[in-house]
């Protein structure tokens, strides 16, 4: 590369992004960060960026998500192939996080730039988690989970799949899922977690206690509602698991003992929406037996949260704003439908009019894709999910 050339792009980068400014003292990180994949690291007063590099193609609609911790207020930029800036995220708060969509408009490699709000004038430090994600991915990635067994070992029995999600661990910090599935007309609630985390083997844990999750309530639209005591606790299982250190790939099966035929109803909180353009994406399959029968499937506000749920699901054109009403009148309302959890201090979760829901009965195993968001990208906040399906009895 000639003289005048990089002395172009160094002063292109001086304007736009003052993080490649001055090679830092300490030794900053630069590694390839793949599709699908969370990484974790550190800013410092002199190692104030680092670059992850990404190999990708025409088309692709990359999104970067970065979560902030021990103070640091985080920020993303992206260098195209020839190392200009093309895209910046919004300055994030300390402790919180930022995403930024980009579509890649030619095959090569592209280069993330983690930092700082103010780069080499920032003042706040500490560590923060990247993930790399595909929004279109090619319908051929797709079609495989290796986590959507018939049937599966779990303690002395045999459990069979209802239905498998899929997610990111969200990179911010003091992340905790709470999982808590209760089963109706003979369904045995299981909960299996599996963990794919960079770096580390495979973890999976294998769930049927429920002990916390005495006198909990809950309510399904038209049904009387139930109280969770010592004679029904085996129509319970709740699991619950910190993501600090487990930034991955997280698989959440339920399923049923030995088979047993019935409904569930499943809550699963722990996740929130940072900023108005944040966006979770999710990737559901439905168990081999469970598949002609119908999920529904809801996004629903906290309580006290500012976020008006929407849900898209790009591969079958549909989106839902509020369930029940306009465009997703066909899907049924949860307004009142909720439970209240007394596990750790308890909580509260009740579907209203804003919370959105969708229909899932592909009738086949196929992996359907969900982006949960903000309607119009103008609100934020935590919300739980509610999963209602059913797991059939064997022809």
């Amino acid at each position: 590369m000639s003289f005048k050339k990089l002395a172009l792009i160094v002063f292109t980068l001086l304007m736009t992004l003052p993080v490649m400014a001055q090679e830092p003292a300490d030794p900053v990180t630069v590694a390839e960060l793949n599709y699908g994949s969370i990484d974790r690291d550190t800013i410092t007063e002199t190692a104030f960026y680092d670059w992850w590099r990404v190999q990708a193609v025409a088309g692709d609609v990359m999104v970067i998500d970065m979560g902030g911790s021990d103070g640091l207020a985080p920020l993303i930029g992206i260098l195209d192939v020839g190392q200009t800036l093309v895209a910046r995220s919004q300055d994030g708060e300390p402790n919180e996080s930022v995403t930024l969509e980009y579509t890649v408009p030619a095959d090569g490699q592209y280069t993330i730039v983690a930092t700082r709000v103010g780069n080499q004038q920032g003042t706040t430090t500490g560590t923060y988690a990247i993930r790399l994600r595909l929004a279109n991915p090619p319908a051929e990635n797709h079609t495989s989970d290796q986590y959507v067994d018939v049937t599966f070992p779990c303690e002395n029995f045999q459990a069979t799949t209802a239905v498998t999600l899929r997610f990111g661990d969200d990179p911010r910090p003091d992340l905790r899922y709470r999982i808590t599935v209760y089963g109706q007309d003979g369904f045995v609630p299981v909960i299996r977690l599996n963990l794919d985390v960079p770096g580390q083997a495979p973890y999976e844990l294998c769930n049927i206690n429920a002990d916390a999750t005495l006198t909990d309530t809950y309510t399904l639209s038209g049904e009387t509602q139930q109280t969770i005591t010592q004679d029904n606790l085996n129509t319970v299982s709740q699991l619950i698991f910190n993501g600090d250190e487990k930034v991955g790939l997280i698989n959440i099966t339920i399923a049923s003992k030995d088979g047993a035929a019935g409904r569930y109803f499943a809550i699963i909180d722990g996740f929130n929406i940072g900023d108005a353009a944040d966006t979770d994406q999710f990737d559901i399959r439905m168990g081999p037996l469970a598949k002609l029968t119908p999920l529904l499937f809801y996004m629903v506000g906290a309580e006290n949260s500012r976020l008006d749920p929407f849900i898209t699901w790009l591969s079958a054109n549909q989106t839902c704003d509020d369930a029940g009403r306009s465009t997703c009148k066909y899907v049924p309302s949860i307004v009142k439908v909720g439970a209240t959890l007394h596990e750790s201090g308890g909580a509260t979760f009740i579907g209203d009019r804003s919370d959105a829901g969708l229909i899932l009965a592909p009738g086949t195993t196929d992996i359907m894709t969900l982006d949960l968001s903000s309607r119009s990208n103008d609100t934020f906040g935590a919300y739980a999910l509610f999963l209602m399906g059913e797991l059939p009895a064997p022809s």
